[in-house]
């Protein structure tokens, strides 16, 4: 059975060439794509909307980090369907050690939209996930 609506994916990071570029990419493939700049206005977003299926969550970022942001989040009970993967850069994944159930796929900057595909879809499973248009060779 074919979904009728897009899965949500939530961009938290307070680059917004990096927010703007990532929501294209990723609405091209079909989803819908939300975004905040930092886990405070993530956490206003959460309870505004549906959960997204997964955030894209920078670790770096004023107002509200992502760890505190993972923290906040794990404190609510509603939102246990959130699943989040960290997207850094500058060896911040490896120097944080996080232990959030949620946490799904560490990704680093730059990164490969090959990469943030497979692990979305990863999630999702490959009769879940939005599918590109079809692009035609010339």
């Amino acid at each position: 059975m074919a979904r009728v609506t897009p899965l949500t994916v939530m961009v938290v990071d307070d680059q917004a060439l990096f927010r703007r570029s990532l929501q294209d990419r990723l609405r091209s493939d079909g989803y819908d794509v939300v975004s905040a700049e930092n886990g405070a206005e993530a956490l206003e977003l959460l309870q505004a909307a549906p959960s997204p299926c997964v955030i894209l969550l920078d670790l770096m970022m004023p107002v509200m980090n992502g760890v505190e942001f993972l923290h906040a989040l794990d404190r609510r009970g509603e939102t246990t369907d959130v699943r989040v993967m960290l997207v850094s850069g500058h060896g911040v994944l490896d120097r944080i050690a996080l232990d959030s159930k949620r946490i799904v796929a560490r990704l680093q900057k730059p990164l490969e939209m090959s990469e943030l595909r497979s692990a979305l879809e990863a999630q999702l499973g490959p009769a879940l996930s939005p599918q590109p248009p079809p692009r035609t060779l010339h």
